[in-house]
């Protein structure tokens, strides 16, 4: 036993140090993948959770804010002929994140699951609880008499990248079930991406556009033939990447569109949203939504 000790100590230290290096390194790729057991831990933290927020957030497994205080149901209206039904889908700049919470707009409608809400920040059916630039959108297409009210479905995750929205990603499932939900009691008339910041440094251009046409084709599956708008979306300066204008995400979004496909350019934020639009180097300050918000004004105006 005395000759063996000093050989089954050492070995089983480095078996331990092996084991908790090896779960280390996979917790970590597993956390930047959503692969198991990150998505299973998730949830359990979620259902543990010991506290409810005095805002009345409640969020759902995907982390889609689902009720908070203040929100004012209503009575979806019917759509009709000048009613824009507008699918917004992306990552943070897409979501809840911005530096300003846009006030209740007149005739501009919240959807989510089934209800209608009264659209102010933040919206339901999406991520965060900070401003956007959507309602205000929606305001502002009614003012242009482009519509007679807009009907918003905010499906934006924020930090996700084209990978979680491919074709049976995690992202597209949870889209493919709004998409099931809204169809008995609207049409879809745009589909706004903004996204594109998450994937700076780590897609090629090539697999970028790949990813895209994988979403493109599953809301297609889904019978949804409305135009789909492609933001410029890629400036984020809160990482180690550095940034560039030609990067090969913002290359791919140049060249998605395709009338063809009915897929068109949208919004360049990269170019229009400058650094004092910007709260944190990345998410839109109030200026910053007032910017989008006209400039997809102009592009759903001369559609």
């Amino acid at each position: 036993m005395c000759l063996t000790r000093p050989f089954f100590i050492p070995s089983m230290i480095l078996i331990v140090i092996a084991i908790g290096f090896t779960s280390y390194l996979f917790g970590g790729y597993s956390f930047h993948r959503e692969l198991w057991p990150f998505p299973l831990l998730q949830e359990i933290k979620a259902e543990l959770r010991p506290y409810h927020p005095a805002n009345g957030e409640v969020t759902d497994s995907y982390h889609r804010l689902v009720a908070y205080r203040g929100k004012q149901e209503i009575q979806c209206p019917p759509q009709t002929d000048k009613t824009l039904v507008l699918l917004i889908i992306g990552q943070s700049n897409a979501a809840n994140s911005g530096g300003q919470r846009q006030p209740a707009r007149d005739h501009v409608v919240n959807y989510f699951d089934g209800k209608c809400y009264v659209a102010s920040s933040p919206l339901l059916g999406t991520d965060s609880i900070a401003g956007e630039p959507w309602s205000l959108l929606g305001s502002e297409l009614i003012a242009a008499e482009v519509a007679d009210q807009v009907i918003l479905i905010p499906s934006a995750m924020s930090g996700t990248s084209i990978v979680q929205w491919q074709e049976n990603a995690k992202l597209n499932i949870m889209l493919r079930s709004v998409l099931v939900g809204v169809a008995p009691h609207y049409r879809i008339t745009q589909v706004l991406w903004q996204q594109g910041e998450n994937d700076v440094g780590v897609l090629t251009k090539e697999q970028y556009e790949q990813k895209f046409m994988s979403l493109v084709h599953s809301i297609r599956q889904m019978r949804v033939d409305a135009p789909i708008y492609v933001a410029i979306s890629t400036k984020c300066e809160l990482t180690d990447l550095p940034w560039t204008n030609g990067n090969p995400i913002a290359e791919a979004q140049r060249a998605l569109p395709s009338p063809a496909a009915r897929i068109f350019q949208g919004v360049d934020s990269d170019s229009l949203v400058g650094q004092f639009d910007r709260v944190d180097d990345c998410h839109f300050g109030a200026s910053g939504e007032e910017k989008v918000a006209a400039a997809w004004t102009r592009i759903l105006t001369h559609q």
